[in-house]
């Protein structure tokens, strides 16, 4: 079955589109990976959690990038002081016209209870935060002793934020999903360029698929319906590897 993704995007400057219609072309391949769990266990066990959602995820990000890796060890910037952590996926690419890039993704993964009458629950909204600072901090795994083997190609980093839609048993209104993008693109807008949500995509999941995933309860006090998922990213602008800032 194919799936039925909504796109929203703002900003424009170099590798913006490639690495957002990357992301269109990853997401939707997860979405297959999804439907095709779904057909065979009618669970729903990759949304428990981020390493769960590597599931489906992993194999697109392999698909449409030239090579990948996950929880690849870095450098990151903590405050004033450098730290060992490991960025979930680390990518070379190439942008069409034969020049490569890399690019640094990291990853979380959590529910939001429909309809947002109060918006975006406060652990998404730091969940979505914690990403950004993460991949942020990843400048000085960039510039620092590296720097050489990053040399001479672009550095894309990018935070990413998948969000498990739901309503409870009860609820038995039509989801208005335009309304969910908006409320998102809202919620996650800042001032901060470097934290400013520019990248939405939304799965939506087809009525068939809700009616089997209702049959087959995965817990015993599983009460709820499935409606898609959200994926809230922050795609930053590239990294010059000859500044020497």
């Amino acid at each position: 079955m194919k799936p039925v993704i909504e796109i929203w995007k703002k900003g424009r400057f170099t590798y913006k589109k490639i690495v957002s219609d990357l992301f269109t072309r990853i997401i939707k391949d997860a979405s297959r990976n999804a439907i095709r769990f779904i057909e065979n266990t009618n669970y729903t066990t990759f949304l428990y959690g981020e390493r769960q959602m590597n599931s489906i995820l992993a194999p697109a990000f392999h698909k449409h990038t030239d090579a990948m890796v996950l929880e690849y060890p870095s450098t990151r910037k903590i405050g004033s002081k450098n730290h060992k952590a490991r960025a979930d996926y680390y990518c070379y690419c190439h942008d069409g016209s034969g020049k490569g890039y890399r690019l640094f993704v990291e990853l979380k993964s959590n529910w939001q209870r429909l309809p947002l009458s109060k918006g975006f629950n406060k652990v998404n909204i730091e969940l979505y935060n914690e990403a950004c600072n993460q991949i942020k901090g990843l400048i000085n795994e960039i510039r620092g002793k590296n720097k050489a083997f990053y040399s001479g190609e672009s550095i894309i980093r990018a935070s990413m934020i998948s969000i498990a839609l739901y309503t409870p048993g009860t609820y038995d209104k039509e989801i208005d999903f335009d309304e969910v993008i908006k409320v998102a693109a809202n919620d996650f807008t800042y001032d901060t360029p470097e934290m400013d949500c520019n990248f939405i995509a939304l799965w939506k999941i087809d009525e068939e698929t809700k009616k089997e995933l209702r049959k087959h309860k995965e817990w015993e006090d599983d009460n709820y319906t499935l409606h898609g998922i959200l994926y809230v990213c922050h795609i930053m602008k590239p990294y010059d590897t000859n500044n020497k800032k």
